[in-house]
């Protein structure tokens, strides 16, 4: 039985850190994401393909992460 993806992280520009980039948490699949999506953080964020530098170099949203933890997605 697979299940389904529940959310999925994603590096996106969100000039909040240093690097100008972020990873955030989004609810569903990547596949089925549109080119813009709200983040469990709250924030809308729009969606492109991150380099493996991106995923290396950009921190975790706290905010997502926390939101996640508590079991209150979104």
């Amino acid at each position: 039985m697979t299940l389904a993806a529940r959310h999925f992280w994603l590096p996106v520009a969100d000039n909040s850190h240093g690097y100008g980039l972020t990873r955030h948490a989004f609810p569903g699949r990547r596949a089925d994401a549109g080119s813009a999506e709200p983040a469990h953080c709250g924030e809308v964020f729009a969606l492109a393909t991150p380099s493996e530098m991106d995923w290396i170099c950009a921190p975790t949203c706290q905010t997502c992460n926390e939101t996640l933890k508590a079991g209150h997605p979104g």
